[in-house]
């Protein structure tokens, strides 16, 4: 048998008891105007902060308790983090919204700093100039209308990389 997660709330003394959190989450999230690959990224990622709260008990610094937890993780890359976070967040203001909370404790709680090493410009109307005229004077080669295509569809149609690699013609 599985057993029951427990969440205790604690407002002005008296004891909101909130069994199955991973269900009233998801629940939560059912009421959000968002995508569906969203809507089930959030209700996957919910459980590490219910998990956490279960473990640690629930107060007004349990959000911030949570970033400090997850702070100390080094399994976890920065922006994997702040999504764990943003789930949390979001779990948060609508259980305040509806009411089953009785203050918003994800105020004044920053997410992680995230260098942008690893991201991209996109090119500039310059460099698209550039290209167009290198491409106007390739020789007419199967190979070189392939690599017009692709081109095309990374500069016009705004493609990534990954989703070119992943056509299959």
């Amino acid at each position: 048998m599985q057993k029951q997660k427990q969440l205790t709330i604690i407002s002005d003394g008296q004891s909101l008891v909130i069994d199955d959190m991973q269900e009233k989450a998801k629940k939560a999230f059912d009421l959000l105007d968002v995508s569906e690959a969203t809507r089930a990224d959030y209700k996957y990622r919910i459980g590490l902060f219910l998990d956490f709260t279960s473990e640690k008990g629930f107060n007004r610094n349990s959000f911030l308790d949570f970033k400090r937890y997850l702070n100390e993780r080094t399994d976890l890359a920065v922006s994997t983090k702040n999504k764990y976070l943003a789930t949390a967040k979001i779990f948060l203001k609508e259980a305040n919204r509806q009411g089953a909370l009785p203050a918003d404790i994800t105020q004044n709680v920053k997410t992680f700093s995230q260098n942008k090493k690893h991201k991209r410009d996109g090119l500039n109307d310059e460099e698209i100039a550039t290209l167009q005229i290198k491409i106007k004077e390739l020789p007419e080669t199967p190979r070189n209308l392939r690599l017009k295509a692709v081109l095309s569809l990374l500069v016009f149609q705004g493609l990534r990389q990954v989703e070119i690699i992943r056509l299959d013609v």
